[in-house]
């Protein structure tokens, strides 16, 4: 009994796991043992030698690292992240007394029917599902009743995904104007390269052609692409962000380039062509193209007011059925259209009196682009013909009473919309890649080290001749 208690502890010691590794002793001699039997070496007594190939050679899968990390977030974050959301919000102490100030009262703002837009998109197939729709329209509640905020209006925009986190997006407009943003300065680098340019820049062309346009200013806040402000957070219920005014400068470098977001909003955007900001700014960027794009409604829901240039709902809409609003001809686009200069209002330079416009402005001042209310069927297709949306339904029957009809974007996939009796919606998940293809820039050609001519010029002065050797004896 002794001796089989021996072994039983023996073993028991073998198996034992490194915390370094997570391997045993026990583990290695049966990969040894199998070794020896498969190899059949003259001389199986040199263990030594075998047994050092064995842990060499072994691939262990848990030392890998995936290719796209998986997003790890604090479990206290998410807790306390989670009791903010459901629980009631902690009142600051008053010093003098000892007890809680006396809460503010809640904020009136608008929102959608959050929960009812879950049910829709999760009809669909599509969206966060309905717990954590839930959580959305709590997360939501919690930011329209901020008596701090003031918002006038909330929306949820969307989820951008992350390497390492993602980013809830909400929607909202302010009761009380925001103050404008400075314009941010030039980075060190930017200036040297702007030096530069300007040191190589040929002298400026006659008013005759086009010429290149300045740096265009951004829209304020309130107006075209900077007409919503955004909120982000890590997790619902967490710390809310604000992201800065986008400018025309970063959404016309966004489009050059494709980068994956790392969940964290001070991270810097290393990509070639350079990035005019840090990662709070290019997601802004993509927001601004990605909510001018695919941020729709249904057909006869809204029209344009032609003296205030804003959008009325008509009170007496009807829903048409589920399966109807399946097709790009019954939803419109509510956002203007983000031109390529980066603003949805072109800006021109001042015309000379003597300069004809058609040859003074470039292209991006000269666009024109789609009207407000602009039809979905009259987007730009893909290549080989491919509509720009395709049509998702509740169920592939349709007898079916009571379905959800929606559109998926196919240039923004995770841009989806739909619509169910009264009930619409339109929603962002994605990676914020666009479905287009990329061609890197080439790099800038190489500067000259020196001007060639004044390599060899008969402009510059001889150099002196140096003093006959009796007139240095002298001085000396």
């Amino acid at each position: 009994m002794a001796a089989v208690d021996s072994v039983e502890k023996a073993l028991a010691y073998l198996q034992v796991h490194s915390p370094s590794d997570g391997t045993s002793m026990y583990d290695h001699l049966v990969k040894l043992v199998s070794k020896v039997l498969e190899d059949q070496p003259s001389k199986a007594v040199d263990l030594l030698e075998v047994s050092l190939l064995v842990k060499k050679g072994t691939f262990d899968a848990k030392e890998s690292s995936p290719l796209v990390p998986i997003p790890v977030v604090p479990d206290a974050t998410q807790t306390k992240a989670a009791i903010n959301l459901f629980g009631d919000p902690e009142l600051p102490i008053n010093p003098r007394t000892g007890e809680p100030f006396e809460a503010d009262l809640p904020n009136d703002y608008e929102c959608e029917n959050m929960t009812a837009a879950a049910t829709v998109l999760d009809c669909l197939g599509v969206g966060l599902g309905r717990e954590l729709g839930t959580n959305l329209a709590l997360a939501a509640k919690r930011i329209g009743e901020d008596p701090k905020l003031g918002v006038k209006t909330v929306r949820f925009f969307g989820k951008f995904l992350g390497l390492y986190s993602d980013y809830y997006v909400f929607e909202v407009t302010f009761k009380k104007p925001a103050e404008p943003e400075k314009a941010p300065a030039p980075a060190a680098a930017d200036k040297g390269q702007e030096a530069g340019k300007a040191a190589d820049a040929p002298a400026p062309a006659s008013t005759s052609g086009p010429a290149a346009a300045p740096e265009v200013p951004l829209e304020p806040a309130g107006k075209g692409a900077n007409k919503f402000t955004y909120l982000v957070c890590s997790s619902l219920g967490g710390p809310l962000t604000r992201l800065p005014d986008v400018t025309p400068a970063q959404v016309k470098a966004s489009r050059r380039i494709k980068k994956l977001l790392t969940g964290r909003l001070t991270s810097h955007v290393s990509t070639y062509p350079a990035f005019p900001g840090n990662e709070a700014n290019y997601l802004r960027a993509l927001i601004a193209r990605i909510g001018h794009a695919t941020v729709v409604a249904p057909a006869d829901l809204f029209s344009l007011n032609d003296e205030t240039q804003e959008l009325e709902k008509a009170e007496d809409w009807e829903a048409p059925p589920g399966r109807e609003m399946a097709v790009p001809g019954a939803w419109v686009h509510v956002r203007p259209h983000l031109k390529a200069q980066g603003r949805c209002e072109v800006h021109k330079r001042e015309l000379p009196e003597d300069a004809d416009e058609e040859e003074f402005y470039n292209e991006d001042e000269l666009e024109e682009g789609p009207d407000m209310l602009a039809a979905l069927e009259d987007d730009a297709q893909l290549p080989n013909e491919q509509a720009a949306w395709t049509p998702v339904y509740s169920s592939a029957t349709e007898t079916v009473k009571k379905q959800a009809g929606g559109l998926r974007s196919l240039v923004w996939p995770g841009a989806v919309c739909g619509a169910r009796d009264q009930e619409w919606t339109c929603v962002y998940v994605g990676w914020g890649i666009k479905n287009a293809p990329f061609v890197p820039l080439p790099p800038p050609p190489v500067a000259t080290e020196y001007a060639w001519a004044e390599v060899e010029t008969k402009e510059l002065e001889p150099k002196p001749e140096p003093p006959p050797e009796e007139e240095q004896a002298e001085d000396e």
